[in-house]
């Protein structure tokens, strides 16, 4: 059981009062049935959280019963109290996660109501909305409201949507943009620029990517087929000359970092060999490429996605003798198809959310996990994970997800990893805080979990 105490005094954007009630509204959403969280299998170790969120065909009267059984109350206005099923070593971290946030209970009435607008929205960060339009760009001004001990250094942020990178980046060079990330494609451009090479941050991100198939589709299925992609796949070529040595080249899922693994352990199992991706495409029953079914792989429409792709298509007709096909499109439809399931395989991956290794397996791995959308079924891996996540032993439980990296991996049950993340940003020199604040696991702007620490000269 752990129980929390909220600070007092808390109050939304709008002035109303923030306490223990809104933050387990918050957390009984992330439960929700019909909200169908993504990140729901976060908090399992709830009482009664996975129970409620699998009952969205249930009666109105069933959820009703779940939701009083799941083990979140608020003792008084100031505190709260969460009962756990079992031990969860990494549950103090899970804390301070999305999940947990709470919710305007004034606005948000019940778990599964209908959110808010951003305009119409309340908000308990350094930050609030003051224009938003679609697909275009949201303007943020400080929250008067909020309770950090630092208070927002900027009048005005303006957050700008833009799917091409490409695009963003001449944004940067045109002054429309104060900072942005650098697509590969240009990166060794970038690096020769005599100023933007002085604006350019660059930082290993604890983040990878790679090929994901869909373990539904008949022909994703096939265990050989996976190895051979994976093996028919230079990916020291891919990283040097497609992407200019933007990342480094890797058969590890999690960052050696994290997992405490070694660089190149499972190189000799699923790392480029065209001899060993010719066998296996044999045992699939293709030998030589003859007779292969069609293969779609699915990318958001950008030159760096485009070129990537390019060069797989490439790879996999000079060394397997196999035609594919490439579809291009954009983040929205690619996002629903692959939540969906409507795709064989993308180039995906995983930044992490929490330093620890089990936010690199939990839910993406174990079968039905809620962010498992490749599929992946293996006893072993449940097994372990079921192992894991509430052993105490803290080095044992790592060795549990080291030995579940190891099936994931060589069995490519989901994820055939081509690279570890490097990041790589342009700041204008008049802005503070960014890169000062930065930190390992930042994805898109160096030091954005800090924004009230950003500050800037220009006027």
């Amino acid at each position: 059981t752990y129980t929390i105490k909220v600070k007092s005094g808390l109050k939304w954007s709008d002035g109303q009062g923030l306490d223990a009630n809104d933050f387990v509204l918050g957390l009984q959403r992330s439960c929700n049935p019909d909200i169908a969280s993504h990140y729901q299998f976060i908090l399992s170790p709830v009482v009664g959280c996975d129970a409620y969120s699998k009952a969205a065909k249930g009666t109105a009267d069933e959820k009703a019963t779940l939701l009083k059984a799941l083990g979140v109350r608020a003792v008084d206005a100031s505190t709260i109290e969460i009962k756990l099923t079992d031990p969860s070593p990494s549950f103090p971290i899970i804390l301070a996660l999305w999940p947990t946030f709470p919710v305007p209970k004034h606005l948000v009435k019940t778990p599964e109501a209908k959110w808010p607008g951003p305009l119409e929205n309340v908000y308990n960060g350094p930050f609030m909305p003051k224009s938003f339009t679609e697909k275009s760009q949201m303007e943020l001004v400080p929250n008067p409201n909020w309770s950090g001990a630092e208070k927002a250094k900027i009048e005005k942020l303006v957050i700008k949507y833009i799917d091409d990178a490409a695009v963003a980046l001449n944004g940067y060079r045109t002054g429309e943009i104060d900072a942005t990330g650098v697509p590969s494609t240009q990166l060794d451009v970038i690096k020769k620029d005599a100023v933007l090479g002085k604006e350019l941050v660059s930082y290993a991100a604890t983040r990878t990517t790679g090929l994901e198939p869909n373990l539904k589709d008949p022909l994703m299925a096939k265990l050989e087929v996976r190895l051979a992609l994976s093996q028919a796949t230079d990916r020291k070529t891919l990283n040097d000359v497609v992407l200019k040595g933007a990342n480094i080249p890797s058969t590890s899922w999690m960052a050696p970092e994290r997992s405490g693994g070694k660089a190149g352990e499972f190189d000799a199992a699923i790392g480029f060999n065209v001899a060993n991706a010719k066998a296996n495409l044999a045992k699939a029953g293709y030998a030589d490429g003859k007779g292969f079914p069609k293969l779609v792989v699915l990318q958001t429409d950008t030159a760096t996605n485009k070129a990537i792709a390019e060069f797989l298509q490439s790879e996999w007709k000079k060394h397997l003798g196999i035609d594919i096909t490439l579809e291009f499109t954009d983040t929205k439809t690619r996002s629903g198809r692959f939540n969906s399931g409507d795709f064989q395989m993308v180039l995906g991956g995983w930044g992490e959310d929490f330093p620890d290794p089990e936010n690199w397996i939990l839910g993406l791995f174990e079968t039905g996990g809620s962010i498992n959308k490749q599929s992946c079924s293996n006893p072993e891996i449940d097994a372990l994970i079921g192992k894991a996540k509430v052993n105490q032993n803290d080095e044992q439980r790592r060795q549990q997800y080291r030995d579940v990296e190891k099936l994931v991996v060589t069995t490519v049950c989901g994820m055939a990893p081509m690279w570890q993340v490097g990041a790589h940003r342009v700041v204008k020199p008049y802005i503070k805080g960014m890169v000062e604040n930065k930190k390992g696991d930042d994805h898109w702007v160096p030091g954005d979990g800090k924004v009230e620490l950003w500050s800037t000269t220009k006027k």
